[in-house]
């Protein structure tokens, strides 16, 4: 009989253990009554323990939202198929370029994860707000973690991504929407270091803003850029100005900028590849400038580029291979001796190729 006492009480004591702890679990509104719930999403994160989830119910949270610690912040549907919304508060945002929500240290130590998943962040012009300031949407300052399933819209940045000098960062950002931005959908700046590795995977970025800049740019970032849709009317759809190690955009579909995808900047023989993309009706296709890194080029498809194709910009010491280019009035310009061109297909493009005087 005691042994039989005793494997009920490890039974037990199992079941237990595999819960999760409620302390770490907090809820925002009222839709978790079995949790220690807050009114408002800011509360809920002062009261969180470091590692603690803060789950969101359904509903309208005007707060500019401070993350300090290790967190995860997820929105609750609950089959209703809508996010839970942070919109601005009618006294709008405080701080010199605020973010609505800003993941960072008052240090600006790295720090980390910081998990961000089903919300919508909406700025300005929305019709549920007060303010008419353009404020940034989602901001991570030498934070780790992810951004995953949310929804940006009517920011000036959509989201701001700043890696430390010395102390390597991640973030991963997929299945996300950024859309109707002034200025840049995602930034993704090193900040001088070496170590900041951003994936971006299967989301999509659209603006028609006239004072777009780009829809993504990593300045002196590494990563993947894979399965994403980018349209803009900008200058620039994506933006690489890979100064490190290992930058590679594959598989992306890129429309509607003066340039589709931006090569630039590499002075210490890094890596890019962009390789598997879609890009059409931009004004060029590839452009790549002044670049001493080994950029390779390949199986790319090109449609109706109104100026080349790609563009080598007589500097470039490219591989371009197995790429198709259709309807272009050149196909490959600016090409130097120390290019490697192969096995590339032209469909009525009126100059295949033009060299540098």
């Amino acid at each position: 009989m005691k042994f039989w006492w005793i494997l009920l009480f490890a039974g037990v004591c199992s079941i237990f253990a595999a819960q999760p702890s409620s302390a770490q679990t907090l809820a925002v509104g009222t839709c978790r009554p079995h949790l220690v719930s807050y009114p408002t999403i800011s509360e809920a994160i002062a009261a969180a323990p470091s590692g603690a989830t803060v789950l969101v119910c359904p509903g309208d949270y005007p707060e500019q939202i401070t993350i300090s610690q290790p967190l995860t912040l997820r929105g609750l549907t609950l089959g209703l198929g809508v996010k839970p919304l942070i919109s601005l508060p009618c006294a709008g945002l405080v701080g010199n370029f605020p973010a609505q929500i800003s993941a960072q240290t008052p240090s600006y130590d790295s720090f980390g994860p910081v998990t961000i998943s089903n919300l919508r962040v909406q700025g300005s012009a929305s019709g549920e707000n007060c303010s008419t300031v353009r404020p940034n949407g989602i901001e991570f300052a030498f934070a780790n973690g992810a951004i995953e399933n949310v929804e940006l819209s009517h920011q000036d940045n959509g989201i701001l991504l700043f890696g430390g000098n010395f102390d390597p960062n991640f973030v991963n950002i997929q299945n996300s929407g950024i859309r109707d931005f002034d200025s840049v959908g995602v930034s993704a700046d090193s900040n001088g270091g070496s170590g900041f590795l951003v994936n971006f995977t299967s989301n999509w970025v659209a603006s028609s803003s006239k004072n777009v800049q780009a829809g993504v740019i990593y300045d002196m970032a590494t990563g993947d850029i894979m399965y994403n849709t980018i349209a803009v009317g900008g200058p620039i759809g994506l933006e690489l100005d890979n100064y490190f190690c290992c930058v590679t955009a594959g598989y992306n579909t890129v429309s509607g900028s003066g340039i589709g995808i931006y090569m630039g900047g590499s002075y210490f023989n890094a890596a890019t590849t962009v390789t598997h993309n879609s890009l059409y009706n931009n004004g060029t296709g590839v452009y790549i400038y002044q670049s001493q890194g080994i950029d390779d080029v390949n199986w790319n498809t090109i449609f109706l580029s109104a100026a080349a194709g790609i563009d080598l910009d007589c500097s470039a010491n490219a591989t371009v291979r197995h790429n198709s280019i259709y309807q272009s009035p050149v196909g490959i310009g600016n090409v130097t001796p120390g290019d490697t061109l192969a096995k590339n297909g032209f469909y009525g493009v009126f100059n295949a190729t033009t060299t540098c005087n």
